[in-house]
């Protein structure tokens, strides 16, 4: 190969590089990530008239999340909009699911829906259902025995009244993380208390060298419901002088 068809190589090599679009950088997500309830109570109507039985629920064998999409825009019939904007993270909590939204960051669309929940100005979600068992209800509309969540939107006027997001709901992260301090707490508390007692144990011989010869002397006596540690205390205060 000569010189002037490296050059030529080199050159073409360089303007593509030029012309290739970085990767959008994934949206940072909030220290707490929002929580949201996906169904109503089982005894209530829905603004559609549907009701929805406790456990009917279910995700896609094998799933753990569901697109995330801006009200339902799945359906809007522009396909700039159709896309999602993230994905729906679900998990049962007392028998209850629910979601946490994580926003992808690609698009205008996802970035303001983001930003809109994080100021919360979003605050309710809507669910895509397939409809696997119902029979009708007194309403005009079903009462569903069983479920398959497709997708979760994010939405201003859910229909179902009980879809909002929870403000004191933690995240089974975040449940795990509060267990595992707890139990760190309580394992530097307990190792405290045993470098305490081992170190009362070895000073507790020396408060014999106050006591008179006599025995000991009037108010030595520990008091009603006073223990040997407090006694012990009470003494280096009341007779080192």
């Amino acid at each position: 190969m000569d010189r002037r068809s490296r050059t030529k190589r080199s050159t073409r090599a360089l303007k593509l590089k030029l012309y290739e679009s970085p990767a959008p950088a994934p949206l940072a997500q909030p220290s707490a990530p929002p929580v949201f309830r996906l169904v109503d109570p089982p005894e209530e109507y829905d603004r559609d008239g549907d009701r929805m039985a406790a456990g009917a629920l279910r995700l896609p064998p094998g799933e753990t999340d569901v697109p995330l999409f801006w009200d339902h825009s799945h359906q809007d019939p522009s396909a700039t909009s159709r896309l999602p904007v993230g994905r729906a993270r679900i998990w049962w909590e007392g028998g209850e699911p629910l979601m946490s939204p994580v926003f992808d960051g690609v698009g205008e669309l996802s970035k303001l829906c983001a930003e809109k929940v994080q100021a919360g100005t979003l605050r309710a979600c809507s669910i895509g259902y397939l409809t696997l068992s119902a029979r009708p209800n007194e309403r005009g509309g079903e009462d569903v025995q069983e479920a398959e969540l497709l997708e979760v939107s994010i939405t201003g006027i859910p229909a179902k009244r009980s879809a909002q997001r929870l403000k004191s709901m933690a995240t089974p992260e975040e449940v795990q993380a509060t267990f595992e301090k707890m139990a760190q707490d309580i394992a530097e508390t307990k190792a405290m208390v045993a470098e305490l007692k081992e170190l009362v144990a070895k000073l507790a011989p020396a408060s014999e060298e106050t006591k008179s010869e006599g025995g000991e002397e009037e108010g030595d006596a520990p008091a009603e419901g006073e223990d040997a540690v407090t006694k012990y205390f009470r003494d280096l205060v009341t007779k080192k002088k």
